[in-house]
């Protein structure tokens, strides 16, 4: 009769449980796995909230694509972008003279880096971006002789990493916001021979921009989207 009992109890609180499951919400998507894909920056402000979009995208420079990949790989045509995040307005009429000459992504070579994020749902991540020439007649090194940086810090390869960069998303996860606030800072590197980082003291890390950037996602491949940018389609028509 016991026994008899303590299955009849068992029946009654099962389904009571299984309700109680089924109604809890699924577990929230983490951040990092949002990130992921194909972005194109869309919007980009400064700190005073002024569009700067033209400062690093221009019918030479027509896409500012990112792909962020699961295994925390970046590639980008963001070397314009960075190099603005990086010296902000200092001597950009001169650098803008030649930074489609040092940044040419019409042959789908790309700019390369790394993002890092904590596990589950949070709101900040890192961000390094490795700032070299790309596809262009010019190198880094031209770009970093208009600051008079010293000969020692003249590389063709920097990496700069920008820390506690603040992420947001829309609803449906298809915008992304990264801000560069007052709470993100910034490391620069070079590497030695050994591939090893080294610190790189050419310029100082807190003259970086204080910028907002607002990317939106694309269902396709970013060979597709930096191809289709640089190689856009003409509208024919056929007369029959």
């Amino acid at each position: 009769m016991k026994t008899l009992k303590t299955t009849l109890r068992i029946l009654f609180v099962l389904p009571f449980v299984a309700f109680l499951f089924s109604c809890e919400k699924d577990a929230p998507t983490p951040t990092k796995t949002r990130m992921e894909g194909v972005w194109i920056v869309v919007e980009a402000y400064d700190s005073a909230g002024t569009s700067i979009m033209d400062k690093f995208q221009n019918p030479l420079i027509p896409i500012t694509a990112v792909y962020l990949g699961s295994d925390n790989t970046i590639l980008s045509t963001a070397g314009p972008m960075v190099t603005y995040m990086v010296y902000g307005e200092s001597k950009w009429t001169q650098i803008s003279a030649i930074i489609d000459q040092c940044f040419n992504y019409a042959n789908l070579t790309f700019n390369g880096g790394e993002f890092f994020v904590a596990d589950g749902v949070v709101d900040r991540f890192a961000l390094e971006m490795k700032l070299e020439g790309i596809g262009g007649t010019s190198t880094l090194v031209e770009i970093l002789n208009l600051f008079n940086i010293q000969a020692e810090w003249l590389k063709e390869v920097v990496y700069h990493k920008f820390l506690d960069v603040s992420v947001s998303f829309n609803e449906n996860n298809d915008r992304m916001t990264w801000e560069l606030d007052g709470s993100t800072w910034a490391k620069y590197n070079m590497k030695d021979a050994q591939g090893e980082y080294v610190l790189w003291y050419g310029w100082p890390v807190t003259k970086f921009s204080r910028c907002k950037f607002v990317l939106e996602k694309k269902v396709k491949t970013l060979n597709d989207v930096v191809d289709e940018a640089y190689n856009p389609t003409t509208n024919k028509l056929v007369i029959e």
